[in-house]
């Protein structure tokens, strides 16, 4: 062993000599921003490998909300995202080959056809390198959800969950300064403010409050509070459904019927409330409310009149393009049809407004390439119902599939109203599909009945199967 030493200082002192040889003739690359955002990119993604399971999921959210928000560098972002889901997939399959802590089950295999579907419809698109790349990246996404985001999870869900719940109230109190105090809203726009805030965080904390007591309970309620009124405020009427939606099917699912009834009392008596010492500002804010959430400003065409000429253009879209679509990712504006090659993003020629995710999905893979996709959404759909059907049997709230069934069910009903949902580049699109992805996982056995001390405690952690929230 001591013969090797001469021959290991001696390749340490040739590394570090060929280092500074790159050093001094390639001085000029360390003035580039770009090379040296290139090297912190690096440097991110060694961090988060180096402990995979517990930082490399918070790492790739933060670079897709960092892409998707208005802060500073948000380029960068916009760049780093795709070389972290890159990275997070391929190690991430590596890892659970290894490892195989569960196996791959019918939604994984779905996920691989509808990808199928997508390479498919993106041969035939006139944009074929443009529809490709989105394809690759639909690939990537599922990739890391079916891996990399359920070894985030399994066997840790008690930390996952806790860390989750940490990172919606921070985005609730950050969102709540930006926009009340700063008068920066960090979203970009009051629809995507209700949507993060009615999709990503709100079914989080509704799960959070229900299951704490003490100091934790008035804690998850302040803030489960504020995103309520956030929610309120973006006058995103797809936003303020979904919150409905959540807190009807939870409570219900739960036999919460007094929580449900007191929260519409509440509502009531604040408006009460406002009509009593201001009767005229009432009646201005419910009239610049309806006009702003049920019409958006198409108080002529009715109620859903924002939406019928998305709807019409894409109808439209589907009937020229049928069977393969207009491919994945992509929908031509009618704009330089030919100028999409050699491009790698969304310009104005191959994108614009939808009005729903179901029909956006429709016209980029068309007829013939829509049905894995809707098996994917129904096995989806059929996850969350085995949920609320558990939720039913045994009333227990602290199941770790709960809150991952909330966001999902969320998820769907917002969708039907905004684009995001098949989005790759979408901070929520990777929020929701990793949440459905580990609700495959994490769904309870419905001749599994759980223990009133394993429902009861919340101080101490409960086993995996049935999880509670552990107080801070």
């Amino acid at each position: 062993m001591n013969s090797l030493k001469p021959l290991q200082w001696a390749g340490i002192l040739a590394g570090f000599a060929l280092l500074l040889y790159f050093f001094y003739f390639h001085m000029q690359y360390f003035v580039d921003f770009s090379f040296l955002g290139g090297i912190l990119l690096l440097e991110v993604i060694v961090v988060g490998l180096w402990k995979f399971k517990e930082r490399f999921f918070a790492l790739i959210m933060i670079s897709f909300l960092w892409a998707g928000m208005r802060v500073p560098m948000q380029s960068a972002g916009t760049v780093g995202r795709w070389a972290l889901l890159a990275a997070g997939a391929f190690v991430g399959s590596i890892i659970w080959l290894k490892d195989s802590p569960r196996p791959f089950r019918s939604i994984h295999l779905v996920a691989f056809f509808s990808v199928c579907a997508a390479f498919v419809s993106a041969s035939v698109s006139s944009f074929i390198q443009m529809a490709s790349f989105k394809a690759l990246s639909l690939l990537l996404l599922f990739l890391y959800c079916a891996s990399g985001a359920r070894l985030a999870v399994i066997g840790r869900e008690s930390r996952f969950f806790r860390g989750v719940l940490l990172g919606c109230e921070t985005a609730v109190y950050a969102t709540a300064f930006c926009s009340f105090v700063l008068g920066n809203p960090i979203w970009g726009n009051p629809n995507s403010q209700g949507a993060a805030m009615s999709v990503g965080v709100f079914p989080i904390l509704l799960w959070g409050w229900l299951t704490s007591d003490g100091v934790s309970k008035i804690r998850w309620l302040v803030a489960l509070l504020l995103c309520t009124y956030l929610v309120y405020t973006s006058a995103a009427r797809a936003g303020m459904v979904t919150v409905a939606v959540v807190i009807i099917v939870f409570c219900v699912c739960l036999h919460q019927y007094k929580l449900l009834a007191k929260i519409g009392a509440l509502v009531v008596l604040l408006v009460a409330i406002g009509g009593m010492f201001a009767p005229e500002v009432l009646k201005t804010q419910l009239a610049n409310l309806e006009d702003a959430v049920l019409y958006k400003g198409h108080k002529q065409e009715g109620v859903l009149g924002s939406r019928l000429t998305p709807w019409n253009n894409s109808i439209a879209s589907i009937k020229e393009h049928p069977f393969f679509g207009t491919g994945y990712g992509t929908s031509p504006t009618g704009e330089n049809p030919g100028g999409g090659f050699g491009r790698f993003s969304s310009s104005a020629e191959t994108e614009r407004e939808h009005g729903s995710s179901y029909i956006n999905i429709a016209e980029w893979v068309g007829l013939v390439g829509l049905f894995p996709f809707i098996a994917l959404v129904t096995l989806t759909v059929r996850n969350v119902w085995r949920v609320c059907g558990w939720m039913t049997r045994t009333t227990a709230p602290r199941h770790y599939s709960i809150p991952l069934a909330m966001v999902v069910l969320a998820g769907f009903v917002h969708a039907s109203f905004e684009d995001w949902l098949f989005a790759v580049g979408s901070y929520l699109s990777l929020w929701f599909w990793v949440c459905a992805f580990m609700l495959a996982d994490l769904v309870p056995d419905a001749a599994v009945v759980p223990s009133a001390g394993a429902v009861s405690r919340v101080a101490q952690p409960s086993p995996a199967s049935y999880g509670a929230v552990v107080s801070n």
